[in-house]
């Protein structure tokens, strides 16, 4: 069995158990070598500082069911509103495009293209058709890359088939930060950033 750097256990942790070790150690090298206290503790002062600032940017689990829970009941003019904004956001061109495999052609300021598909958000699990569409359309459009959405899973035959191509496929966390906050006020949806 691999064993563990401390690294790795205090990056599992929340950021204060990385400030409790900097200043147990401190502590005890101030005890033994008084002068080289701050040395030893100053490390993972820096990994304190360091996840909690990680931790602070994260969403809260609550939160990501929440945001995919709105997403699922947007009608789609209204979510590929959202994911157009939300790509815009980013600094892409956006150009919609539904037709074919994929929504979207996103342009970043380099000229690369990416394409991205997110008809099938709503549905419980995406498999491996609509990747493998998307993915063939990749040489057809000259595109760099391409993304495929959904606000449920992909079965492992849709991973499997991603594994190693220029094809990401964005759900759960990553789809609930692209986004942004979510809220329903009358019949339309509104983001927050």
């Amino acid at each position: 069995m691999a064993k563990r750097s401390l690294f790795s256990i205090l990056s599992e942790q929340p950021w204060w158990v990385s400030l409790l070790v900097a200043m147990a150690l401190f502590a005890g090298v101030q005890f033994i070598l008084p002068p080289l206290a701050p040395f030893v503790a100053l490390p993972f002062v820096a990994i304190a500082v360091y996840f909690a600032w990680q931790q602070w940017r994260s969403i809260s689990p609550a939160t990501v069911e929440a945001r995919l829970a709105a997403v699922r009941a947007m009608p789609w003019e209204e979510f590929a509103l959202v994911i157009s904004e939300a790509y815009r956001r980013r600094g892409y061109t956006v150009e919609d495009s539904r037709s074919g495999a994929f929504d979207f052609k996103l342009i970043s300021k380099k000229g690369q293209i990416t394409l991205v598909q997110c008809r099938r958000w709503k549905v419980n699990q995406v498999g491996v058709g609509p990747v493998r569409d998307l993915y063939e359309a990749l040489d057809q459009h000259e595109a760099f890359n391409c993304v495929c959405v959904a606000a449920g899973e992909f079965s492992d035959g849709a991973r499997q088939f991603a594994a190693g191509k220029p094809v990401a496929l964005l759900n759960g966390v990553a789809l609930a930060e692209l986004v942004g906050r979510i809220e329903k006020k009358g019949r339309r949806w509104f983001t927050h950033y």
